[in-house]
């Protein structure tokens, strides 16, 4: 950021540390005016002149604000200052579930049916308001400081009542290791059994230590998403239970309809099968 004050202002925030950066800007630790910790989300300058990303931003606010749950990061404010536009979110105290397996690789099973178990919950939510985030992965999982699990980043969101999706034409959006065969084909038509796909993806990773098509990018892994089986967990970790690993391939099933019918019933199932 530049030094003069106003740059280390935003709207009433104050500017604090970086504490991340993706492809739409950049992460803030900000200070709101009761003293509060929040975080802000500072959409890079390029895009904030762009109108379809304008237009994104904006909608992923309002997106987000139809959340509220526990396991999602919820939105407390936006606004636009000298040209910035801005989110101010739930600061969330704690690492990703990426930085957590960067330093782990695996978890327990313990732990990974209890992660999965809110991860279900949160994404419910999202779900019952009628959206589907479309971009569940461990880069978008924050863990507070007790564990807990929260989902964020709606940047890719889809409102399933909206008759227009704000994504230019041909491109496909997602995380290609963790994107289901149905948004590699680019179906308008996506439900929650798409996160369930992805947050199978990313459960799967947890105990595996690796996605289930890994070191694939571009087209060969959304070839893999559509036509390959993945290999048999129980071979990649022979000390879990047999069932769960039934589970974890029961979460990535090529059909929509052969997977369970919501996150939480996908937890429920790990759960049981662990």
């Amino acid at each position: 950021m530049e030094s003069s004050g106003k740059h280390h202002q935003l709207g009433s925030y104050v500017i604090g540390e970086l504490v991340g950066e993706g492809g739409m800007g950049r992460v803030y630790r900000g200070v709101a005016e009761d003293g509060s910790t929040v975080a802000l989300k500072v959409l890079r300058a390029e895009l904030a002149a762009d109108e379809d990303f304008r237009k994104r931003f904006e909608r992923e606010v309002k997106l987000a604000r139809r959340v509220e749950h526990d396991h999602v990061v919820g939105t407390i404010d936006w606004g636009e200052d000298d040209g910035r536009l801005f989110l101010a979110q739930e600061f969330i105290d704690g690492p990703t579930l990426r930085h957590r397996l960067a330093e782990t690789r695996i978890l327990g099973v313990e732990e990974t049916v209890r992660l999965a178990g809110q991860i279900g919950a949160g994404l419910n939510a999202i779900h019952e308001s009628g959206l589907v985030h479309r971009d569940v992965k461990p880069d978008n999982i924050l863990l507070d400081p007790g564990g807990g699990a929260h989902l964020a980043d709606f940047g890719l969101a889809k409102d399933t009542e909206a008759t227009t999706v704000l994504t230019r034409l041909g491109q496909t959006v997602g995380s290609v290791e963790y994107m289901s065969p149905e948004q590699v084909r680019g179906d308008v038509d996506l439900d929650p059994r798409t996160d369930v796909y992805s947050m199978g993806c990313v459960i799967w990773e947890c105990l595996i230590g690796l996605p289930p098509f890994p070191g694939r990018g571009g087209m060969q892994g959304m070839w893999a998403h559509l036509y390959e089986d993945p290999q048999d967990p129980l071979e990649l970790r022979p000390d879990l239970p047999s069932d769960l690993g039934w589970a974890l391939k029961k979460g990535i099933e090529k059909e929509p309809a052969e997977r369970p019918r919501s996150a939480a019933a996908f937890a429920r199932i790990l759960q049981a099968s662990a």
